[in-house]
């Protein structure tokens, strides 16, 4: 079944928190816990736990020299509002589903890339449910756009819109699995298993026994937002997905605008990163 939402969301100071703190802890995580580290063993060098899980999480965060001189930088170089497009994503599939259709996303795209100033590759999410019978696969992509066109051309006209992503992703399976495969592969053991089942079950073409819920989230604002238009082809042609799913989540600010909203989230991420005394 076919799923297409509209939420509006009221951007406020603890909500921008939440996701800021939310963002730095994705950003800063590892695959280790900071306790479990031998400080011991190098104490006599001056090493630190506190210290470097501090370090980890400064260097984590990419500076933006646009905003800090007060200018607005670039839509497609502005890394802080794709990763905002992604953490509302995850969040929406993770938590604000009922319960029953939530989604298990065991490792973010945001915590696992090369550099903190650009995007990660390939998909912005890969999650899970899973019954006695069968695994979903969640293939998640987020867009941000302020385009006055409706939909915008994010949604089904560029090369690397919502659209065509997913008509890929279901026209060829094998490229699937490579995605699948890559992150699977970074997951620990009962993840793995799973994300494994689903692997073997599409190299296998055992269709009865997993499916697809291909994820899109657009974030808009209340300048730019129709919920009559902006669904687009994934809408209008969701039968070329079938037997798998199409859910599409519009996520739209109700009164600030994107660029607004992405200057509070940059500017809270930083204070919370910024030593007290500077």
């Amino acid at each position: 079944m076919h799923t297409f939402k509209k939420l509006d969301i009221r951007v406020f100071d603890a909500l921008i928190q939440k996701f800021a703190e939310k963002y730095l802890e994705q950003r800063s995580y590892a695959n280790f816990n900071y306790a479990d580290l031998d400080g011991k063993l190098f104490s006599d060098v001056g090493f630190n736990t506190d210290e470097l899980k501090k370090i980890i999480t400064q260097n984590a965060v990419a500076i933006d020299l646009k905003r800090e001189n007060g200018e607005q930088p670039q839509a497609v170089r502005d890394i802080f509002r794709s990763d905002l497009g992604e953490l509302l994503m995850t969040y929406y599939f993770e938590e604000k589903l009922p319960d029953g259709e939530r989604f298990v996303i065991p490792l973010k795209n945001i915590s696992f890339r090369e550099r903190s100033d650009m995007p990660g590759r390939g998909l912005d999410a890969i999650g899970y449910q899973l019954d006695d019978t069968s695994v979903k696969i969640l293939l998640g992509e987020a867009k941000v756009s302020a385009a006055k066109e409706n939909p915008p051309s994010v949604v089904d006209s560029n090369k690397d819109s919502l659209y065509a992503t997913h008509k890929n992703y279901h026209e060829n399976p094998p490229i699937v699995i490579q995605r699948l495969t890559e992150y699977c592969k970074r997951l620990n053991p009962k993840d793995a298993s799973i994300l494994g089942l689903a692997i073997i079950l599409i190299n296998n073409n055992e269709s009865d026994r997993y499916s697809i819920t291909y994820g899109c989230t657009l974030i808009r604002d209340y300048e730019c937002v129709d919920e009559e238009k902006d669904f687009g082809k994934l809408k209008n042609n969701s039968v070329e997905f079938e037997p798998n799913s199409v859910h599409f989540s519009i996520l739209s600010f109700s009164n600030k605008t994107i660029d607004e909203t992405v200057d509070e989230f940059y500017h809270k991420v930083r204070e919370l990163i910024t030593p007290k005394d500077e």
